[in-house]
């Protein structure tokens, strides 16, 4: 994935300026309540199979600062149906389990930098663990998921990464 760009950041989902933006304890506060931290298997299967709402959707995106573009790589679909699915309805339930496994892994982040802003930056900088790939570029599969959630393991604990 490249870079972000301004006409990027206006395909964001949400689209609001900087100056409308939530502060970063209520970003905090938001990825808690879309995740839990203590969310079981079979919690994640239940709602993977029921669909994820279009509105969750949204607030992980705008939360992420992802591009309707970005979004729909990373759930492994094209951009016109990920808009469709953002006009209405809700995911099906591969789609669902992808978005599922990047709010825990947005959740891990936001426990490991403990802002928002900084996690966001990290997820679109190229790392050399990661062979020069930036750790957003990784999320497009379940194994890149795993080695994204291994790497904010590592920062956590304090493990050179």
């Amino acid at each position: 994935m490249k870079a972000t760009t301004e006409k990027d950041r206006k395909d964001r989902p949400d689209a609001k300026d900087s100056s409308t933006r939530q502060p970063i304890f209520e970003a905090a506060n938001t990825i808690v309540r879309i995740l839990p931290e203590r969310t079981g298997p079979f919690e994640l299967i239940a709602q993977s199979r029921s669909g994820v709402a279009h509105a969750e959707v949204r607030q992980l995106a705008s939360l992420l600062e992802l591009t309707i573009r970005e979004l729909a790589i990373l759930l492994s679909m094209n951009e016109r149906t990920m808009a469709r699915r953002l006009l209405s309805g809700s995911l099906n339930k591969v789609e669902s389990e992808r978005l599922l496994l990047l709010k825990a892994v947005a959740a891990h982040g936001l426990r490991v930098f403990e802002d928002q802003g900084k996690f966001n930056r990290w997820l679109r900088r190229p790392l050399e663990i990661l062979e020069g790939q930036s750790p957003l570029e990784l999320l497009d599969t379940a194994t890149g998921f795993q080695v994204v959630d291994q790497i904010l393991g590592r920062i956590e604990y304090g493990v050179y990464s």
